[in-house]
């Protein structure tokens, strides 16, 4: 009996360590957790405390980095309007404030990046000292800085290009006023006067190719290239009826009716209407000048969507605070102005009540 009762205790024993042991590797395991999870918020209390200001105003710059970027993409689309509807002076107002809101877009990059310098515990070991939640948003913020680094670039192949364009309006008008005058001198007889006038229009559709050689690098300038060749064919043939009239001396040869019908299908060719204008500057603008707006708005949506993920305000109140009354206030006792007011006008001569006091226990002899 000995023997037996001995061996119960012994194995009584055993099993307490064992439990023992469990239950010291369940704290262990409990308390062992890395601090930047939620399964330890106090941990990193005091960090997320320390670096939500710095977010707090890294975001502000945030959004007036949106801001500019929303004022740039308002006149990148003016100016893409203006170019299409050929209004000149539309366009050299809404590219002059758009490259004034570009240094305000750089400046605000550069105010985002500076004040993303002043966030604290960003380093690798981060993780040691704030939660998952501020590095998360630090590096939302920091992902930001980089949309806006091609704006610079797309507007100024925007504006390059629009201000090049925006001279082919007025050179294909200019052209058609000079060959209309060459015209003129051709119907009252003066054909030497009106040869020597279609010099000028040849010039103008000179400048014109060159233009549109510049914008074939990021345009389609087939529509424009059928218009010059159009307009240059009736000018040759123009030029070949007055040669032919001088030739003939008043005689009807057939050099000379070859040359009228010549005239004839050259003019029956040209575009009746300014139509084919509208298209070609359509056509221009959806080079790179267009690809230049949808990059900025494409940087707005991005900027955009950074803030509409921002926290709307950091939290200041410990882990496990609790928002209990004050020290000495009775459980569900009210805070209200009313309820203060009540005490503030009680009578001067009123008695403030006492905590009763405990019942006195007489410990037991």
């Amino acid at each position: 009996m000995g023997r037996l009762r001995r061996l119960g205790v012994a194995l009584a024993w055993f099993a307490v360590a064992i439990l023992v042991a469990l239950g010291g590797a369940g704290m262990g395991s409990a308390l062992n957790r890395v601090p930047a999870t939620d399964s330890r918020p106090e941990l990193t209390w005091a960090g997320d405390q320390r670096a939500a200001p710095a977010l707090d105003a890294a975001a502000a710059k945030l959004q007036a980095l949106s801001d500019a970027v929303d004022a740039l993409g308002v006149s990148s689309k003016q100016a893409l309007v203006s170019l299409v509807a050929g209004n000149a002076d539309a366009l050299a107002a809404a590219l002059g404030k758009g490259t004034t809101q570009l240094a305000s877009v750089s400046a605000a990059t550069d105010d985002l990046k500076a004040a993303l310098a002043t966030v604290p515990f960003t380093g690798s070991d981060a993780a040691l000292y704030v939660s998952a939640a501020t590095i998360a948003r630090y590096r939302q913020l920091a992902a930001t800085t980089s949309l806006t680094a091609n704006l610079e670039s797309d507007w100024m192949i925007l504006s390059a290009g629009a201000m090049g364009a925006s001279a082919l309006p007025e050179l294909l008008a200019q052209h058609d006023l000079q060959t209309a005058a060459a015209a003129k001198q051709g119907e009252a007889g003066h054909y030497k006067q009106a040869i020597a006038l279609l010099d000028a229009p040849v010039a103008t559709l000179a400048k014109a190719a060159k233009l549109r050689d510049s914008l074939a690098k990021n345009a389609d300038v087939t529509t424009l290239t059928d218009w010059i060749n159009r307009h240059a064919a009736y000018d040759a043939a123009l030029r070949n009826l007055y040669q032919a009239m001088l030739a003939s001396k008043g005689k009807v040869t057939q050099d000379l009716r070859a040359a009228f019908a010549a005239e004839e299908a050259a003019k029956a060719a040209l575009p009746t209407s300014t139509r084919a204008l509208v298209v070609i500057m359509g056509d221009i603008a959806r080079g790179g000048m267009n690809q230049a707006v949808i990059d900025i708005e494409e940087a707005r949506g991005a900027l955009a969507a950074a803030i509409d993920a921002q926290p709307q305000a950091s939290p200041s109140a410990a882990p496990g605070a609790s928002s209990a009354p004050a020290m000495g206030a009775a459980p569900g006792a009210a805070t209200s102005p009313s309820a203060s007011g009540a005490a503030t006008s009680a009578s001067p001569g009123a008695s403030t009540p006492t905590s009763p006091k405990p019942p006195q226990v007489t410990p037991p002899p």
